[in-house]
């Protein structure tokens, strides 16, 4: 009995001292492939910075593009037909019109002092509608469909109406964009 008990520790005396010898070299090469992980993502901050700087000119273009299919490409920016038949055919217009008050305090929420920060809190206020109303969702994936565009292109064109709708109320005028923008 005592030279199966004693045959029993050297086996795990064996096997503990693999297991921790294994342990060691693979704490010790993970430790070398996290250290080069470090240098190579060193190396590469300055490219990701460029390139991150790269992509938001090339995003504010895109963006640019978009908005050109819905809206006119001159300050301030109005509907074009496309936008317009999207406003009427996708239903946007109404949950615009319908919702009117309960936006306009959200936009006047935000507190902007010039007609430049209220277009952009209306287009933020529209970015938000279907967190708002979320019982609207239906209506603007359905309107999307309709209309074969997307969501976000119904938020911006009804961003326009409701900024054209509301400017007023906030003391703005659509002429003084371009003069909030200029230093």
């Amino acid at each position: 009995m005592n030279e199966k008990l004693g045959i029993v520790k050297k086996v795990g005396n064996a096997v503990a001292t693999i297991l921790l010898g294994n342990t060691r070299e693979t704490i010790i090469r993970t430790d070398e492939k996290v250290q080069t992980i470090s240098r190579t993502l060193d190396q590469m901050g300055p490219d990701l910075k460029e390139i991150r700087e790269k992509f938001s000119g090339l995003e504010t273009k895109v963006n640019t593009l978009w908005a050109d299919k819905y809206a006119t490409a001159h300050s301030p920016r109005r509907l074009n037909e496309r936008g317009k038949e999207i406003l009427i055919k996708s239903g946007i217009k109404e949950l615009v019109e319908t919702n009117r008050s309960r936006l306009l305090e959200m936009v006047r929420a935000k507190n902007p002092t010039n007609a430049y920060d209220a277009e952009q809190a209306i287009m933020t206020v529209m970015a938000d509608f279907p967190k708002q109303f979320p019982d609207t969702v239906v209506h603007l994936k359905d309107g999307a469909f309709r209309s074969g565009v997307t969501i976000d292109t119904l938020l911006y064109v009804g961003g326009l109406h409701l900024r054209d709708e509301i400017f007023p109320d906030l003391g703005f005028t659509l002429e003084q964009i371009d003069t909030a923008r200029k230093p």
